[in-house]
């Protein structure tokens, strides 16, 4: 079973375009870590929002050690305003399966 990981990122004032520059950076080389199924950016003007699916809880472990995920701290570092929050989160089906849960092609 997959599993869905929303991390919530709020960058210091200004400084957004920095923390999305740096997911650019990284998200190619996330792409291709087994079971990457998803690792996807949301953006307002206070939070960036990741939205990750991995294909085993394995997965998203390795993922957590690897470096692209250090390589994103390194970029990360001076511009956050807090601690990443992430979220480890279970999917509720919700009316039609293509419209109430994740999907992925």
């Amino acid at each position: 079973m997959s599993v869905v990981v929303v991390a919530v990122i709020r960058p210091r004032a200004g400084l957004t375009q920095r923390v999305i520059d740096a997911f650019e950076e990284v998200s190619p080389l996330v792409h291709e870590e087994p079971g990457c199924e998803l690792y996807a950016a949301h953006v307002n003007d206070e939070v960036v929002v990741m939205v990750e699916q991995w294909s085993s809880k394995a997965d998203l472990d390795a993922h957590a050690t690897g470096s692209p995920l250090k390589r994103l701290h390194h970029l990360f570092d001076g511009i956050l305003d807090g601690p990443v929050d992430v979220y480890a989160v279970a999917g509720v089906p919700l009316g039609k399966p293509s419209k109430g849960q994740l999907q992925i092609a």
